[in-house]
């Protein structure tokens, strides 16, 4: 059995972590199928967003413990390099990817969450990185914590391993949205839906944006929206969707 499903809905795909007995933990080989999967997605033209999700109660437990505890200083550089592949094609997919989280996301698996472009949570979701009280720090796409709740708050995080709830995951901008657990895929669904329906090339230009912004300067970041805003106009669709809305409002 395959450890990551793909679920294809015309504009849209569900990619989800497949090994809900153990709670969606990564392993090297889950890692390796992720990456694979969101490597051949990332190729379909024809997609517009990705909704990733967990089979079962729990989103991610974090990265396979059992691998964890034989690693040696040779095969734990492989297999964290394996992991980061893995978000790091979260992250270069060229559409928006929506984490629905529910239940645990702890470790990696709150690494592969900041490494989508949006979270939306359950209310029984909870969070944490419990690297420190196993023996290592917790590295790769951790780095992105402080970017998104605050250097302050991403310290506490991995400096302790507490775990958090969903209310506070929210408070803090860890996560953007909360649902009642029975309504996360519905809600996923319909921002996935809202996505699809803007033009899909502008929707593709911004996330690239999105994500160079992280590594420019705000005058750097200014020139490439430029750049990106001049370019939309080699395509028909400012000039059919503007066209489209006014007539809308007559």
């Amino acid at each position: 059995m395959t450890t990551v499903r793909i679920e294809r809905y015309e504009h849209t795909a569900r990619v989800i972590l497949n090994r809900a007995a153990k709670r969606n933990a990564i392993s090297a080989e889950v890692a390796s199928d992720l990456e694979g999967a969101l490597l051949s997605l990332a190729e379909e033209p024809d997609l517009r967003v990705v909704v990733l999700s967990g089979d079962g109660p729990s989103f991610c437990a974090g990265a396979d413990v059992g691998q964890l505890s034989e690693l040696t200083p040779e095969t734990a550089e492989r297999f964290i390099r394996g992991l980061h592949r893995a978000i790091a094609a979260a992250m270069a997919c060229p559409v928006p990817i929506i984490a629905a989280i529910r239940g645990a996301c702890i470790g990696a698996g709150l690494e592969l969450a900041a490494g989508c472009d949006m979270r939306i949570a359950s209310q029984d979701a909870r969070f944490s990185m419990p690297e420190v009280k196993i023996g290592v720090p917790s590295v790769i796409e951790a780095a992105l914590l402080p970017r998104l709740m605050g250097r302050g708050r991403a310290a506490r995080l991995v400096l302790t391993g507490e775990t958090i709830d969903a209310q506070t995951a929210l408070d803090w901008g860890l996560v953007e949205e909360l649902v009642a657990g029975d309504d996360l895929m519905f809600r996923a669904g319909a921002l996935a839906a809202e996505i699809a329906e803007a033009d899909p090339l502008a929707v593709r230009a911004q996330k690239r944006l999105l994500r160079a912004w992280d590594d420019m300067t705000v005058a750097q970041a200014v020139e490439a929206s430029v750049s990106a805003f001049a370019d939309s106009y080699r395509t028909d669709a400012p000039r059919t969707r503007i066209a489209a809305a006014l007539t809308g409002r007559t």
